[in-house]
């Protein structure tokens, strides 16, 4: 019998933090690395798993639930450890920061204003909140839009973290109305190998490849060059006002050309029966593989 799952879709955006306190924010991830590290040092010592959220909470400088869930993380992480025969052991040694995984309406809260912007208010500290508004692709902002109007739509945990120095907030969304099928199910797979100048998809059944495509993007790579050159060049002035403008511009070119390759992706595999996309390091089949199909 052919499974299914709830559709559930991670919306990421970006924090244009208005509180003046984004430090507050950062310093937080940092306490949720030091969460984390605790609690997969405590599981490797053979602490009683079910001891370990409280006795990790009575410590850590963060809300009680928010603790939590990145305990909830962390045991996560070393169940799939002992799922896969003791491979990749998480390390409770590292350093920097590590996402706040926050329930909604209890770690953060999301509301639309007069103006039609999302805002956000995240529970950094116990009573100490980051207040701002979220910037992103439009389409991710329309389903996160709707999903709060929407009963079809259910709002879930979010992680807030810093990429490149920014800060981002990655909300799960669910579609109450909706099921996928279970990847078990699939009789397709598409494989995605993701080069610095171009994407290789191919398709594999039972029967073997049934097809193959190459879809180019170096205007990313030429942006990307195009946007460090005239950083370095502001930040050898010392205009670094301009210098993160400029680094927001480039983010958002390439957040908008990926999330066109992405659509091209899924609109391709739709082709297929019953695919299922999976993101792997394909080299070792790159030699046996005709790419006789490009796309720009």
């Amino acid at each position: 019998m052919a499974g299914t799952e709830a559709l559930v879709k991670t919306l990421d955006f970006q924090l244009d933090v208005q509180s003046d306190n984004e430090r507050l924010l950062y310093d937080a991830t940092l306490e949720s690395r030091s969460v984390y590290n605790k609690t997969i040092r405590l599981a490797k010592e053979g602490v009683d798993w079910d001891a370990i959220p409280n006795r990790v909470a009575d410590d850590a400088g963060l809300v009680k639930n928010t603790t939590q869930r990145v305990v909830a993380k962390a045991l996560g992480a070393m169940e799939n450890y002992y799922e896969y025969d003791d491979f990749g052991q998480p390390s409770h040694t590292k350093d920097g920061t590590y996402p706040l995984r926050t329930n909604y309406e209890e770690g953060y809260n999301l509301s639309l204003t007069d103006s039609g912007d999302v805002a956000f208010r995240i529970s950094a500290k116990p009573y100490k909140h980051v207040k701002g508004v979220l910037e992103g692709d439009d389409a991710h902002l329309d389903i996160l839009k709707t999903a709060l109007g929407n009963d079809e739509w259910k709002i879930g945990t979010a992680e807030a973290l810093f990429r490149n120095e920014n800060a981002e907030l990655h909300v799960n969304v669910t579609n109450t109305e909706t099921t996928v099928r279970d990847k078990q199910d699939s009789r397709t797979v598409i494989g995605v190998d993701v080069n610095e100048d171009n994407v290789a998809l191919t398709a594999l059944s039972e029967s073997g490849v049934e097809d193959s495509l190459v879809i180019d993007f170096p205007e990313i790579k030429f942006e990307r060059h195009r946007y460090f050159t005239m950083r370095k060049r502001v930040q050898n002035a010392g205009k670094d006002s301009i210098h993160d403008t400029l680094e927001g511009r480039e983010e958002r070119f390439v957040r908008d050309r990926l999330h066109k390759v992405s659509r091209h992706i899924v609109e391709w595999g739709q082709q297929f029966e019953k695919p299922c996309i999976v993101f792997e390091d394909l080299k070792e089949m790159r030699g046996s593989i005709d790419y006789g199909t490009r796309m720009n």
